[in-house]
């Protein structure tokens, strides 16, 4: 079975000034998002979300946060 495409024969104007300043208005409206990082001290081993009680991996309870995620990594530059 074959969809049709359903097209317009009716050729509509884009008003691209309109459509850069609507763009520009919800990209401002977003807000940023922090996750919550827990490295333990002992054996590096990365948590997510809220602070753990103790590492999952070595069951240190020597958790610190990660005050911010290092952009430059992973980056191609």
């Amino acid at each position: 079975m074959i969809a049709h495409r359903i097209t317009s024969h009716n050729p509509t104007e884009i008003d691209h000034e309109e459509t850069i300043q609507t763009v520009l208005t919800l990209l401002k409206q977003k807000k940023t998002v922090s996750a919550s990082r827990w490295i333990c001290e002992v054996c590096g081993m990365v948590h997510m979300g809220q602070m753990p009680g103790q590492c999952d991996s070595c069951g240190s309870s020597a958790l610190v946060q990660q005050a911010e995620i290092h952009r430059e990594m992973n980056n191609h530059w």
